[in-house]
């Protein structure tokens, strides 16, 4: 089987009910496929690895477990070696290195996307007048989204080499631009 949209989606949600993983799935998918035009890489690939990075969470939660059980599952789909790497590394317990533009951008957007909702969600007008200060000072606060890995954030942005404010905003923009899917 060939992954495209149509079947990522349909393996997310057989495997994913809850709405607020589905909407996560959502949001890194959207800050993937705005990196790959970014990038100039093919929109499909990024997009399918941003909706299925934690498409065996809910499953699997444990760290010895996600996402190597999911990744099995890719694997007999024929899911192309390059989403299967990716989607190892979004994790440092993994012991996956990132080494390719795809791998580094999913761990790059992965916790800030999550940052980003939570931020949206308590800002009057979500996305709309977000801006990389108001990121840093949501990362500043501790009890804000206390789930949220902030050293994983620091070392994506560090791995894939790229400006604080540049990559804050990028993902803001495309988060704002799917707010509606995203249900905002």
């Amino acid at each position: 089987m060939t992954i495209n949209r149509e079947s990522a989606l349909k393996l997310l949600h057989n495997w994913v009910s809850s709405e607020s993983l589905r909407r996560l799935s959502d949001e890194t998918a959207a800050a993937m496929e705005n990196y790959a035009s970014v990038f100039k890489e093919n929109s499909e690939i990024w997009w399918i690895t941003g909706l299925l990075h934690d498409f065996d969470y809910e499953k699997h939660p444990t760290l010895e477990e996600h996402p190597t059980k999911g990744v099995k599952v890719l694997k007999e789909l024929e899911c192309p070696e390059e989403i299967i790497e990716a989607i190892l590394g979004h994790g440092n317990h993994t012991g996956v290195l990132r080494t390719s533009k795809l791998a580094k951008t999913l761990f790059a957007v992965d916790e800030l996307s999550g940052l980003l909702v939570a931020l949206a969600k308590v800002r009057a007008d979500n996305f709309e007048t977000m801006t990389s200060d108001s990121v840093e000072k949501a990362l500043k606060k501790k009890g804000f989204a206390a789930a949220i890995n902030r050293q994983d954030i620091e070392q994506g942005i560090s791995e894939l080499n790229i400006g604080r404010k540049e990559h804050f905003e990028r993902v803001i923009e495309a988060l704002k631009s799917h707010k509606n899917e995203l249900g905002f």
